[in-house]
This record gives structure tokens, sequence and C-alpha cells, in this order.
């Protein structure tokens, strides 16, 4: 077994000094990302979403050892895992150690990373570009890139005062006529104070409401945090609010939209959130993180503190259906009849505008096509009292996906007021 690892060449210590977090090791969230080796071999990339290294680097291996991975929760021994699986013990300590190394286990390691990590952004006063280099790194070329698509876009002559959009947060490959359509509707009236940004929490840690105080890199420069409403938010909620404001450095959903917002609105202010579903509990009601109900009332309250014009971005994908989000049948024409249907159903629900109404629907098939802004998308209603309506429905091109892998589905909505 151990043969067939590739690791980042670490050396393990010895059996008798292993420390606690090694011999009953407890893995961090990670992603999985597939690779090949220079034989063909289908292997396992370990990513840290939150890149504690600050490298890249990450742990290869099999993807036969997933499983065993899977078991490193922090409950049995190295001498407990052997036993049951019958991996070599030694083979284990050389897993671990690369686990720990590359701050994929919870324990000094990791914790030394995560301060580390936590002081380049202090010192750059902001995160790293991340997904807001989506459309290029230069200025003058991603301007153009978002400017060409926005200009494609039919004017969708929405009606009323337009408070803000519902638009998506997947790659501009398989979305991009969608932002279009949501930001075509903003070109009309593009004076602006601020941009809040609701986003998802995708691979975080955190299962509240993560803000940060610091900016966000792009092409352009960093886009200021607003420190106003920052401030009244803090001092209604405390720092509970940034707890886990690392969970932004892998977090694509706020990032992404700083290209479309500096082609639209310019270099405004930002108050970034990424927003968890009011459907599902938060794992310990201990008050440590910020709930989705304490959110929603203390955000309205700190916006009035301010004068001038906010703007609002719920960062929304729909459905994702599919082999790769654990579905059994590839993606045909039938699924995504199906995908739109079901999706249009929901989405008729949201634009009615009673969210009691919608998280019911959502809840009562337990979210079956894995809707992932559920919170955002509510949030962002009940914060503007907008009504919202639909401008385009959208799905990823099956030419993009000829093995029908995985279908996501998103829609741009304006938030109107009448």
């Amino acid at each position: 077994m151990a043969n067939n690892c590739v690791f980042l060449h670490y050396t393990p210590l010895p059996m008798d000094q292993l420390p606690p977090h090694h011999d009953r090791p407890h893995i961090r969230p990670f992603l999985p990302i597939g690779v090949q080796n220079d034989e063909k071999k289908v292997l396992v990339a370990l990513r840290d979403p939150s890149n504690l290294r600050g490298d890249g680097n990450a742990p290869v291996v099999p993807p036969e050892i997933l499983p065993l991975i899977g078991m490193l929760q922090g409950e049995k021994s190295l001498e407990e895992i052997t036993e049951a699986t019958g991996a070599p013990r030694e083979f284990l300590v050389q897993l671990v150690t690369a686990l720990d190394e590359a701050g994929l286990l919870w324990g000094p390691n990791a914790d030394r990373l995560e301060k580390a990590a936590l002081e380049r952004i202090r010192v750059a006063k902001a995160f790293p570009m991340g997904a807001a280099a989506a459309a290029g790194e230069k200025p003058e070329e991603a301007n153009a890139a978002i400017r060409a698509l926005i200009d494609g876009a039919e004017d969708p002559e929405l009606e009323g005062e337009l408070l803000g959009i519902v638009a998506p947060h997947l790659d501009y490959a398989r979305g991009g006529a969608v932002y279009a359509s949501a930001y075509r509707a903003c070109i009309k009236d593009t004076k602006i104070d601020r941009v809040v940004i609701l986003g998802t929490n995708h691979f975080g840690l955190g299962d509240g409401i993560v803000m940060s105080t610091h900016g966000f890199s792009s092409p352009w420069g960093i886009f200021e945090p607003d420190a106003g409403v920052l401030g009244r938010l803090g001092g209604s909620l405390g720092d509970r609010l940034f707890k886990d404001e690392l969970d932004h450095v892998a977090e694509h959903s706020i990032s992404i939209h700083l290209p479309w917002i500096h082609t639209v609105f310019g270099r405004v202010p930002v108050v970034a959130a990424l927003v968890p579903s009011p459907l599902r509990p938060m794992i310990s009601d201990d008050g440590a993180r910020v709930s989705f109900d304490e959110f929603v009332p203390a955000l309205t309250d700190a916006l009035k503190g301010d004068s001038g014009r906010t703007f609002f971005i719920a960062s929304a994908d729909l459905s994702h259906v599919g082999p790769s989000f654990g579905d059994s049948t590839p993606v045909g024409t039938e699924i995504r009849q199906q995908v739109e249907r079901y999706d249009r159903a929901l989405l008729a629900t949201y634009l009615e505008g009673n969210m009691d109404s919608f998280l019911r629907k959502v809840g009562g098939d337990q979210n079956s096509q894995r809707w992932c802004s559920i919170g955002n998308m509510t949030a962002a209603k009940l914060i503007t009292g907008a009504l919202p309506e639909l401008v385009q429905y959208g799905q990823t091109p099956a030419d993009l996906d000829p093995n029908g892998q995985a279908l996501v589905s998103s829609a741009a909505m304006g938030l109107v007021r009448i």
C-alpha cells in the first residue's frame, strides 16, 4: 500500500516519539482533486481549502487511500486503525506525518500555520486575489472580457428601483451568460456607495455567518471593506462575525463578482458575508458564531447608519446534479429537463417573495437537488424587502460536460422595489 503513495517529502518521527495528535489523528476538511502522474495513473491531491502553507502544495495519494483517511476522526489510535484495516502502522505514521505537515491534521502545526496565514492577510490588508482574476489578471484584459459579455446580453427592462441582483458564482465558461444578464440590468444606474456581497461558504470551517475586516485583492487593487458598516455590525454582534475569516481565502463566491462589480460600478467599498442556510442548524448552539437569524436584522440596522446607496448581490447557484455530486446516473437530456422543472417550480415560490413559503418548500424535500445558496438568497430578499424578478435561467452547457458528470443551474434575478 505504501509503495503506491506519492507524498510530499516529509520524514516521519520514530513511532515511540509520536505526538498525541499523530497517534490519534483528526483530519481537517480537504478537497480531493483528481490528478495524473507521469505514467497517467489517476491519483488524488488532498488540497487544503485555506492553503495554510501558502505554497499550494498538497499530499497526493491513490484513490483507494481515501476511505482510510476518512477514518482519521480523532477517535481511533493508529494501533486501532491498523487492527481494523490491516494497514501497516509504519505506513499510517508516514501518512499522518504528511497530512500534518500539509496542515491537514488538527493540532499544533495547523494552529501555527493558521496564525501565519492570518498574519499574511493582515500585512497585505486583503485576501489573495483568487477568483477575482477569473476574467484575467491584467486590468484592461479583464475589463474588456466582462464588458463584452455584458454588451452581448439583452436589456431586461426591469421597472422600479433595482436594489440588487441574484447572480451565479460558478465559473464564467459555464455561467457567463447568466452573470451578464444580471449585470446588464445594473448599467442604467451605476452610482452606488457600497456593495453588499452575500456568498456561500463551500469549503470553510465556519457554520455561521463569516465576515472579515480585510479587503479583497483584484487586478484593479484592493476592494476596501466598508469600515462604517462593519464597525456597527461588530459593535452589535462582536468578534464572533470574524471568527472563521480564513474561510474567505479559498471561497470564490465573493471574489468572483469583483470583475463584474468593477466594470459596472468601479472599485466601491465592500461588505462581504458568507451566509449559511437557515434550514441547517449550527453544529453548536453556544453563541460562539453568528446565526442567520441574528445576522439579518443586525445588517439591516447597520446599513441604516449610513447615508448613500447600498447595492446587494446574492452570489447564488441553484441545482447541483450528476455523479460529481454523488448521483449514480450521468446527466442527459431527460435529467436536464427534470432539473429545470424542479428549479422553475422552486423559483416561482422565491419570486412570490414569501420566504417562509420558500423555505418550507426547500425543506419539504430536503433540498433534493442541492441548491447551494438558500441562505444568501433568503437574506438578500429579507434585508432589501424587494420583489425578485427573473431575468434568465441557465444550466451548464452540455458540450462542456460530454460525459454528463455535473450539471449546475443558475438564475439571474433583479431585486426590485416597485
